[in-house]
């Protein structure tokens, strides 16, 4: 874990990353949580990271933990509900086994996780993919007559995020993390796109770093 911690230079802030390594500490006292998993753009090849997103799996009872810091987003999962999520494809469980980073785990059992479903993970659905781009563009549409600058923006990107994501996937191309969708958009010619989300990433990252 300590490793993961120095290595990654994408932390959004310095409370995130004291924020994460109290938190995986606390988990080695606590039974009940089998597995901490780091996942999104935070672990992957990229210059900068937004947030931190964390899940967590937990044997029978959710543990206590101080509230995370707003850079900070962290799931909780059920042991006994993890196999069949995963099994009919749950985007985010899918994502961690594929390309999260396991920064805590008690008797491997990420690892044996990620081992167990390597050659059978599902792939995403382009359908639902495409609804959810529908909700964000209808809730977009509605944002735009408030007039709520931040909040438009920040729909626009989850739109764009979600057509992307149904793009790739059409073009049998497992959708990573956020920032890298632009270049894998160019890959299958999604050219258009692409762009769009580029600027609107940029947009908001010059806005948070101002």
């Amino acid at each position: 874990m300590l490793r993961f911690v120095e290595s990654n230079a994408a932390w959004p802030s310095d409370v995130a990353k004291e924020w994460v390594v109290q938190f995986v500490q606390m988990a080695y006292d606590q039974p009940d949580i089998r597995a901490i998993v780091a996942f999104g753009s935070i672990v992957r090849d990229v210059s900068y990271s937004v947030d931190v997103d964390l899940l967590f799996v937990y044997n029978s009872e959710i543990p206590g933990f101080t509230t995370p810091p707003l850079d900070v987003d962290v799931r909780a999962y059920s042991q006994s509900d993890v196999e069949s999520q995963v099994a009919k494809g749950h985007d985010l469980l899918c994502w961690s086994i594929r390309f999260g980073r396991a920064i805590h785990e008690k008797n491997r059992y990420w690892t044996d996780l990620r081992n167990k479903w390597a050659r059978d993970l599902p792939f995403p659905s382009a359908g639902i993919a495409d609804e959810r781009a529908e909700r964000a563009r209808r809730l977009l549409e509605d944002l735009r007559v408030v007039g709520d600058d931040d909040a438009i923006h920040e729909q626009l990107i989850a739109m764009l995020t979600h057509l992307a994501r149904a793009h790739l996937i059409r073009a049998d191309v497992y959708p990573a993390s956020r920032p890298e969708l632009p270049r894998q958009l160019r890959s299958i010619g999604e050219s258009t796109i692409a762009s769009r989300l580029a600027d609107a990433l940029k947009k908001r990252h010059d806005l948070i770093g101002t």
